[in-house]
């Protein structure tokens, strides 16, 4: 299983960041601690540390509720004060609630990819409130656009918090949160099971999106995009060497045997990196890349120069006909989603993340899990309606860019062929998607911009 790493910077400039701080939804699991008290203790010791244990997962859990109703609470007083300094004071303060329910989340065992909706609406919630308080201390005032947002993030808030208090008493009644974790099943723990039925369709969680469009969506269970003969450690070295021009050293870092099965290596380039590559057994693609770039912003790199090897290197690894859809700079790194091409039709479904140092041109993050997942050469409907008859769906009070066909990752695993159009209002970003079938809207996503955040890769 790949892994994505965080990299924490701030900016002077305005940025559009991934959907808040990814969470570790996991800590150290049962049979961990199991290992860890090993031998030459008594049954009663390992009972009392048991029962120590199951009193911290049960305190993350009460603490997540309470952070939750704090922080639905506050986002009432928000909404009926006119008050400036106490919206930016009150603001701030349902940031760092939903900073405590990150915390409680990664104290509590819940297996990877568990509880996503949910941790990606709390990040959400204090990316958002974060830049609103930020707004409001430079003068501004929070527009009726803004406030209709909070209050849908209220409501969304207080059916989460009525669903999580019900689990909550569930737990209370001889329910031990370790043991659940113990019970696996497909490699989630019944513990997650249970947590994850808190997210249902009548919980109406606004969509705000960071980094691009669709750039978190969830890739299917089947393996589709990955095809070939099975190559050796050797070969998979030959194509990591093939693709970094700049390498010092490699090491092999041993294999992971998960949905996509790879050989891991370590990088030392010329420039000094520490990269780590996973190569996939099946047809020997790097599948991801993590590590950092250069600390110090020379700029010697053009954010145009940055895209064409972005480019390249998505080809070299197997991504034919691909453009860039979204990019953006941070710090000295400059992020890039791409996607490939079918018949001009933009394939959202298959999306590749690429971050470039901007002082040496190395790729020092890159991300293909979701397109050798994903990606088979589909059979694309053609549009039924023109793009002029999309264009009279549209609000009116927007301006909005040439519309474009992409296939578009929706709800329930559909990928719906529409047309996307981006559209400005009051300063704010949104994209439009208009079912090219029928006509209808399937979905309208918002541009959050902040001052300072995360980029995942």
């Amino acid at each position: 299983m790949s892994k994505k790493t965080e990299k924490k910077v701030k900016s002077k400039s305005r940025k559009k960041v991934i959907v808040g701080l990814t969470i570790a939804t996991s800590i150290l699991g049962a049979t961990t601690i199991g290992l860890g008290i090993a031998y030459g203790i008594t049954q009663s010791s390992v009972s009392n540390y048991e029962t120590q244990i199951e009193n911290v997962y049960k305190k993350n859990l009460y603490d997540l509720v309470e952070s939750i109703n704090n922080a639905e609470t506050k986002l009432s007083k928000i909404l009926v004060s006119s008050d400036v300094d106490f919206q930016n004071k009150t603001l701030v303060e349902v940031a760092h609630n939903t900073d405590l329910a990150q915390q409680s989340i990664s104290g509590l065992p819940i297996s990877s990819g568990g509880f996503s909706d949910t941790v990606r609406f709390i990040n959400q919630v204090g990316g958002y409130t974060t830049t609103l308080a930020k707004k409001l201390s430079k003068g501004e005032k929070l527009t009726s656009q803004e406030k209709e947002t909070l209050s849908k993030i209220r409501q969304s808030l207080a059916s989460m918090k009525q669903e999580i208090n019900k689990f909550t008493a569930q737990s209370a009644e001889n329910i031990s949160i370790l043991e659940e974790s113990n019970q696996l099943k497909n490699d989630v723990n019944s513990f997650t099971i249970r947590i994850n039925k808190i997210k249902d369709d009548s919980l109406d969680y606004p969509t705000m999106i960071y980094d691009g469009p669709f750039s978190d969506s969830e890739t299917n269970i089947d393996i589709k995009g990955l095809s070939g003969k099975k190559v050796s450690k050797e070969e998979a070295e030959n194509e990591v060497k093939k693709c970094f021009k700049n390498i010092a050293d490699i090491n092999y870092q041993g294999e992971i045997n998960s949905k996509i099965e790879t050989y891991n290596f370590e990088i030392k380039t010329t420039y000094e990196n520490t990269l780590y590559a996973q190569v996939t057994k099946i047809g020997g693609h790097i599948i991801t890349v993590s590590g950092r770039g250069n600390d110090v912003n020379l700029g010697t790199v053009s954010m145009v120069e940055a895209k064409k090897i972005a480019l390249d290197f998505a080809k070299e690894n197997g991504i034919e006909d691909a453009v860039c859809v979204w990019e953006d700079t941070l710090k000295n790194d400059g992020y890039f989603n791409i996607t490939p091409q079918q018949n001009g039709i933009i394939l959202y479904p298959d999306l590749v993340k690429v971050k470039v140092d901007l002082t040496t041109g190395t790729v020092v993050g890159y991300d293909a899990s979701t397109y050798f997942t994903n990606h088979v050469n589909r059979s694309l409907p053609k549009p039924v309606i023109s793009v002029k008859e999309a264009n009279k769906t549209l609000p009116e009070e927007y301006n909005f860019e040439k519309g474009r066909l992409v296939l578009a990752p929706l709800e329930y695993s559909r990928e719906v062929l529409c047309y996307e159009y981006i559209g400005q209002r009051n300063g704010e970003t949104y994209y439009f998607y208009i079912n090219a079938q029928n006509g209808k809207e399937e979905n309208v996503l918002k541009v959050i911009e902040t001052t300072d955040g995360s980029k995942l890769m």
